[in-house]
């Protein structure tokens, strides 16, 4: 008799007590912050140098906005590749001119972190990333600064200066569009691949109208170096074959 009454009672009990309490919210905030935060190191880890130079630039465009506006422009100027600074510190511009924006340009700085050099960090490893980064920088910054130069004592050009000597140059567009330009061969398909190619090659032109003709003429030719810089990824890019191939092997087998 007990075994028939006693699940009985037990459902008794369990009506009265009520339903049971709902986990509190708190609990499922700690949670999500906790998710986040786990995104947030697996992002940091496979991607240091990304997070590296995200972390200088705000560090360095913060430290911008609190001079006054000639200060910054004085700063800014210091650490510019323009003519005069490569004459004098061509080492130091050169390095430093990449660590340098200012507040306004960050959502852009962080668009091509997310999309360009976080990314080619994963799939090329850091050191070849950094590589890339720095030689597009320092490469389409001399080249285009050759270039202003041939142009401004060329008689025949009628380039006038526009005060080339002093002009603020910083950021980090020349190693990122290398990186880009770089990234494009992570396309498998060879016709998709050339498309792409052509695709960021034709709307980093386009862009051009938007900045000085030095700039443009810098960004076209980062972009240009980073395809001629296939030998840089062409072993991570062959191991990738590779695995492909026999995966499709392994696959019709």
């Amino acid at each position: 008799m007990d075994s028939h009454t006693g699940p009985g009672r037990a459902e008794q009990e369990a009506a009265a007590a009520g339903p049971p309490p709902a986990p509190e919210r708190g609990g499922s905030g700690a949670l999500r912050l906790r998710r986040a935060g786990t995104r947030l190191r697996a992002w940091v880890v496979t991607a240091p140098a990304t997070t590296a130079l995200w972390t200088f630039l705000v560090v360095h465009s913060v430290v911008l906005f609190q001079l006054d506006p000639g200060g910054r422009a004085e700063v800014l100027r210091s650490h510019s590749t323009n003519l005069t600074q490569l004459a004098e510190h061509p080492v130091a511009v050169l390095v430093d001119s990449a660590l340098w924006i200012e507040i306004p340009d960050l959502p852009m700085v962080a668009l091509l972190a997310l999309c360009v050099l976080a990314p080619a960090e994963r799939r090329f490893g850091t050191f070849r990333t950094v590589v890339v980064f720095f030689l597009g920088h320092v490469l389409a910054t001399l080249v285009t600064a050759g270039v202003l130069t041939t142009l401004l004592h060329t008689e025949s050009a009628h380039f006038p200066d526009r005060g080339f000597g002093s002009a603020i140059d910083v950021g980090v567009s020349y190693g990122s569009l290398c990186v880009a330009g770089l990234l494009a061969y992570w396309v498998p398909r060879p016709p998709v691949r050339l498309l792409t190619m052509a695709g960021l090659l034709a709307a980093v032109v386009a862009s051009g109208r938007f900045f000085e003709d030095y700039t443009a003429f810098g960004h076209n030719t980062a972009v240009v170096l980073g395809f001629l810089l296939y030998p840089v990824a062409a072993p991570v890019l062959g191991r990738r074959a590779e695995v492909l191939g026999g995966a499709s092997v392994d696959a019709v087998g």
